[in-house]
């Protein structure tokens, strides 16, 4: 589209909702790898977090990451509001403009891991795309978007987005590990279970881990799920 002119995208002529594409500030918390580690380069952790978190809370989680020869990166969705307590939070997404809201998160992404390469080089072949809550949506929507070839995919206390369940089968068959809390409150486990069944039927290799907890990622949970990468590695 033109970016310097309005599309209608509600209403009608005179009486209409138009779309204007603007230059806008992104953020994404950065852990680079241990100096030293490893002629080779880097594996990339593209880490996604959920609803009303922030990208440097979220990439606390793979604090050790650096240490395995490990480039982590945790965009932040760029929709902001305050919680009840005053505090920050973003989020990918709501309902409004649904689609145009995918186009704009996936331009983001596209102009971010071009940015990496240029300034912390990373290993094509080794992407791995990791989403709790919210995020996973936006980790498989990357999958399927054309802009990387995932290594692997991780689904942390989430679901399968629709608009990428319908494609699967038109879709190159990464591996994906599918976890979930079994006292998840927020997201029901049965989603995780529908998910795994998706990709399962459309011939997807996808591994599947539940545990005792709710809807988070305890650090048993990223342990194994380092290790599942490692094997993908191997």
């Amino acid at each position: 589209m033109d970016t310097s002119s309005l599309e209608q995208v509600a209403g009608e002529d005179g009486d209409y909702v138009g779309r204007l594409v603007v230059p806008y500030s992104a953020y994404c918390a950065i852990k680079t790898p241990a100096p030293g580690e490893g002629s080779e380069l880097p594996a990339l952790l593209l880490a996604f977090h959920g609803y009303g978190q922030s990208c440097k809370g979220f990439i606390k989680h793979f604090a050790e990451w650096p240490d395995r020869n490990f480039l982590v990166a945790a965009p932040q969705g760029v929709n902001q509001f305050y919680w009840n307590n005053g505090r920050p939070g973003f989020t990918w997404m709501t309902s409004h403009m649904r689609d145009y809201t995918i186009q704009d998160n996936m331009a983001y992404m596209a102009q971010l891991i071009e940015t990496l390469k240029e300034q912390h080089p990373f290993d094509p072949n080794r992407v791995f795309l990791l989403g709790f809550s919210q995020g996973v949506a936006m980790a498989f929507r990357l999958a399927a978007s054309g802009i990387v070839s995932p290594r692997g995919v991780i689904a942390c206390g989430g679901d399968l987005p629709p608009d990428v369940e319908e494609g699967l089968k038109d879709l190159a068959k990464f591996p994906a590990l599918v976890v979930h809390g079994e006292q998840d409150k927020v997201v029901s486990i049965e989603k995780s279970v529908a998910c795994h069944q998706a990709l399962s039927d459309h011939g997807f290799n996808v591994s599947k881990q539940t545990f005792e907890g709710g809807h988070e990622i305890p650090p048993e949970i990223v342990e194994s799920i380092y290790t599942w990468i490692d094997f993908l590695n191997e």
